[in-house]
């Protein structure tokens, strides 16, 4: 299959340059002096990336003058889709009024932000930063300092950014996740950053029988991001919270993705779980950069002026005050049409799922589709899939994702020949926000059928 492979992604090069030229111009002249051609290397797909123009609504439009549906919509932080009015006109106001740009002052709408975090999630109290990569950070800080102890706890495959107690086992090597994703890490991080199995209740009982007096935290996200939209069982989440509370570790609920998505909270309370600390971002924002960790007070209290046990005091753009008023403004829409928001994307959702599975049919292509449980999340507009090797059932945990999954037809493939198909995706669908339609999913679905009928085509399935 080799050869197979390599004749097609020579003809999608050819493909890409012909459909958009002005993108292969950029990278080649105008963009030469960013580094790899991207400031964030997730936005790079080979052979190369359509260069954006305009982003609104449901769609993205490149400099090429193509107009796609998006599906990645923000790192999936654009609930509302792109540019929505609700915040831009929160901005604009702000703006108006002589105010928004840093001032390096305390603001009012800081403790209105503030105050409707913890009545969304009944946190006790919160500390606001700029991104996710800094919350899970300072979260996994607090947490050693606060239970005195030394080793972080984490999914094998799960992603809590680029930051060096998230550093490990985030994508398989061989076929394995044990190992460091960075070098420049302290000598002593790979002893000190732990794996575990996501979804394996019985693996998570022997890590701590293990080292369970030397856990600091277990931090976990609802359903993996980077490990390919895998949602987690009830039992493992409540499993993970008489875990941590029996053995003394904290346990952290990474919700960058999911905080706000599946209901005007976090995702942790549709599974009866109250972690102890929560991290948010993404549709937090509103697609302006902040994020926060929220939860106990005495945990959060090693941050305070009074004890400066831990040095999270925050950079210069900590709640920018324009951050924040969209972040207000998105917090006040989600809860007080919480019907409205939810039940669309619900719709819409299930209007994906139940589309790929008739073009999979039609395919002939086994399609398995993530970012959605019966038992835990029904109700979601994560849509991620991936072709399957086989007949085997969905995966649960990454480490199934690799045994599964077909071995050339991966997520950056699937990407690139999707948007010579005029979508934007991520990890087969993405995220629907409410500035989508049955229009737009249909497009994606036609254009998924047209994805596979090439793979067909080049002999690939």
């Amino acid at each position: 299959m080799g050869d197979a492979v390599e004749r097609f992604r020579e003809g999608l090069a050819a493909e890409y340059a012909r459909r958009f030229p002005r993108s292969k111009a950029w990278f080649e002249e105008g963009g030469k002096r960013v580094l790899d051609g991207t400031s964030h290397a997730i936005r790079w797909n080979e052979p190369f990336m359509p260069v954006t123009r305009k982003a609104e609504g449901a769609c993205i439009e490149d400099i090429d003058g193509h107009r796609m549906p998006d599906f990645w919509q923000g790192h999936f932080a654009n609930l509302h889709g792109h540019n929505p009015r609700l915040i831009r006109e929160a901005l604009a106001g702000t703006l108006r009024d002589g105010r928004g740009l840093q001032s390096g002052m305390i603001h009012e709408v800081e403790g209105e932000v503030a105050a409707l975090i913890c009545e969304m999630t009944g946190a006790e109290t919160v500390r606001l930063t700029t991104s996710g990569s800094l919350g899970t950070f300072y979260a996994m800080m607090l947490a050693r300092a606060f239970t005195g102890r030394d080793r972080v706890l984490k999914v094998a495959g799960g992603w809590h950014g680029s930051q060096p107690f998230g550093l490990k086992g985030v994508k398989i090597h061989g076929a394995s996740f044990d190992h460091l994703e960075s070098e420049g890490l302290w000598s002593g991080a790979g002893e000190e950053i732990a794996l575990t199995r996501f979804n394996d209740v019985d693996d998570l009982r022997r890590a701590f029988s293990k080292i369970g007096d030397r856990i600091a935290c277990f931090a976990v996200e609802p359903v993996l991001g980077a490990g390919g939209g895998m949602v987690a069982t009830p039992e493992y989440l409540r499993e993970a919270r008489a875990l941590t509370e029996k053995h003394g570790a904290l346990l952290l609920s990474d919700e960058i993705i999911t905080g706000f998505r599946f209901r005007p909270g976090d995702c942790a309370a549709l599974y009866g779980v109250r972690p102890d600390l929560l991290i948010l971002g993404k549709v937090l924002g509103g697609g302006m950069p902040v994020a926060a960790v929220a939860g106990r007070r005495d945990v959060l209290d090693l941050c305070t002026r009074e004890s400066a046990r831990v040095k999270f005091e925050g950079g210069t753009y900590s709640a920018h005050e324009l951050s924040l008023v969209a972040a207000r403004a998105q917090l006040r829409h989600l809860r007080d049409r919480p019907d409205e928001v939810y039940g669309r994307l619900a719709d819409l959702g299930r209007h994906a799922r139940e589309g790929l599975a008739r073009v999979a049919a039609g395919a002939g292509v086994p399609i398995r589709v993530l970012g959605v449980s019966a038992d835990a999340l029904p109700r979601s507009s994560l849509v991620m899939w991936y072709v399957a090797r086989d007949d085997r059932p969905v995966a649960t945990c990454p480490e199934e994702m690799f045994e599964r999954a077909h071995p050339v037809i991966g997520e950056r493939l699937l990407k690139s020949v999707l948007l010579l198909e005029g979508v934007s995706v991520r990890s087969g669908l993405g995220a629907i926000s409410t500035a989508h339609d049955e229009a737009d999913l249909d497009a994606a679905l036609e254009a998924t059928a047209a994805a596979l009928a090439r793979f067909r085509a080049a002999g690939l399935v």
